[in-house]
């Protein structure tokens, strides 16, 4: 029985965008070095499929030397990165491998996946290490009437340099849905942005929301995450549309204000699912004297408080005082209580009484999440998903400074003159520069003084 390498068809307008695609494009046109060139560019990210189909290359030489050695190699490597249908393949070229074929290629698969940057337990990024200055004056974008017409909801993440007088010098965005809409008007507003002044420069980066009130609901929801096929393209292995998707749960999670939790027991969706649940509103109350804090809750079928699942929010009361008290409405299931803690959320499906602010947390299968399809798009060579990841992880923002990115070595090049690292800071920003980022020369004008 032939192994079958791992392709994907899609239309060409998809294959353009995705190192992926174009290398499992490049293999459906036999040009073997050049798909098998794009498929060892994606290793370093711990793309399984990439491991895999390397191995299947090298089983039967295509554009190459058929070897044993070489495919147990890649199979081996494909299981360490958790290719889920190697196993069975693994087993067979095992036993048609001689025992040094087998000590070679297991040593050669250890040493390829030390070498993979993306890490499971990956720290955190922070673009900087000091806590930015109080705001003074930060008033939101005007955005005008026919762009939130044709944009009713989106949000922004941006990244952003303050001098030392508080004035906001130099900002990108990093994130953004719909891609590009709020930019200008953003960045426009930003510049009358007033913080504490300190003397020094300070990094900061901040998430702006967008939304009509009433502009999306169930229905609404449920139509972005199927416009133009988006879900289908995502599963099928586009990484744009990974990345989009990715982007678009990030959008309804926001103006649903929905807590999640993923439920490894929950079945893969096979098709774009139904959010209804995240904008479904329940009468919720809890009967409690005082509340100070955020404690999140599990209650049994009577919807009384079995156990606390977080309490390193909560202020007032002690602990023990909430296990026990019947939050009125519920039945089994997790649930948040909040009160006097600033929130950024949509209060479209939030239960509220005395200032008590209950929220109910949804199973959801890890599709149904962000992150899911941005490590997606991002291992499969999507650069936007990568800055994305890249501004929240340490693994991510190395690969990009690995790759030469400029956005990634501006802003990184920043934070090591702020944090006395001058002469490789500036170097990367120099970098930056000549590869036509704008920013890192405003960025230099304002640090490298």
């Amino acid at each position: 029985m032939r192994f079958v390498l791992l392709i994907l068809l899609l239309t060409s307008a998809f294959c353009a965008r995705a190192d992926m695609l174009l290398s499992l494009q490049a293999y459906e046109n036999k040009q073997y070095a050049e798909a098998k060139a794009g498929f060892e560019k994606l290793l370093p990210l711990g793309n399984a499929e990439a491991a895999f189909n390397l191995a299947v290359m090298a089983y039967y030489g295509e554009g190459q030397e058929a070897s044993i050695e070489q495919a147990l190699t890649y199979f081996l490597l494909a299981e360490k990165l958790q290719q889920p249908q190697v196993t069975e393949t693994l087993r067979r070229v095992y036993q048609e491998a001689s025992p040094a074929q087998r000590e070679a290629a297991e040593e050669a698969a250890t040493k390829a996946f030390s070498a993979v940057i993306v890490k499971q337990d990956a720290k955190a990024y922070q673009l900087s290490r000091e806590q930015g200055p109080a705001q003074v004056s930060t008033p939101m974008p005007d955005i005008p009437d026919d762009v939130s017409r044709k944009n009713p909801f989106g949000y922004i993440v941006l990244q952003f340099l303050v001098d030392g007088n508080g004035r906001v010098q130099v900002v990108d965005a990093v994130d953004g849905f719909p891609e590009g809409a709020f930019d200008s008007y953003t960045f426009r507003a930003m510049r009358r942005w007033q913080y504490e002044a300190t003397g020094k420069p300070h990094l900061m980066s901040v998430k702006l929301n967008f939304w009509v009130q009433g502009s999306m609901d169930a229905r609404s929801a449920n139509r972005v995450l199927n416009h133009q096929n988006l879900w289908q393209y995502a599963q099928l292995g586009s990484s744009r549309s990974q990345e989009m998707l990715g982007s678009v749960l990030n959008l309804i999670s926001m103006v649903s204000g929905a807590l999640v939790y993923i439920d490894s027991d929950l079945a893969e969706p096979q098709s774009a699912p139904d959010l209804s649940a995240w904008f479904e509103t329940k009468k919720l109350e809890v009967n409690m004297s005082s509340l100070e804090g955020r404690v999140s809750v599990q209650t049994n079928e009577q919807g009384e408080i079995v156990r606390l699942l977080d309490v390193s929010s909560l202020h007032k009361p002690e602990p023990e005082k909430i296990l026990g008290l019947k939050v009125k409405g519920a039945a089994a299931g997790i649930f948040e209580l909040t009160k006097n803690i600033n929130q950024d959320r949509s209060f479209s499906r939030i239960s509220k009484r005395d200032g008590i602010i209950i929220q109910q947390y949804l199973p959801v299968h890890a599709m149904l999440t962000p992150g899911f399809w941005w490590k997606k798009a991002a291992v499969n060579g999507d650069r936007r998903a990568q800055r994305i990841l890249g501004a929240q992880r340490e693994d991510w923002q190395f690969y990009l400074l690995q790759q030469q990115d400029p956005m990634a070595m501006a802003w990184h090049g920043a934070r090591l003159i702020l944090d006395g690292e001058r002469t490789e800071g500036v170097t990367l920003l120099e970098h930056a520069k000549t590869a036509g980022y704008k920013p890192a020369a405003d960025l230099i004008a304002v640090l490298a003084q």
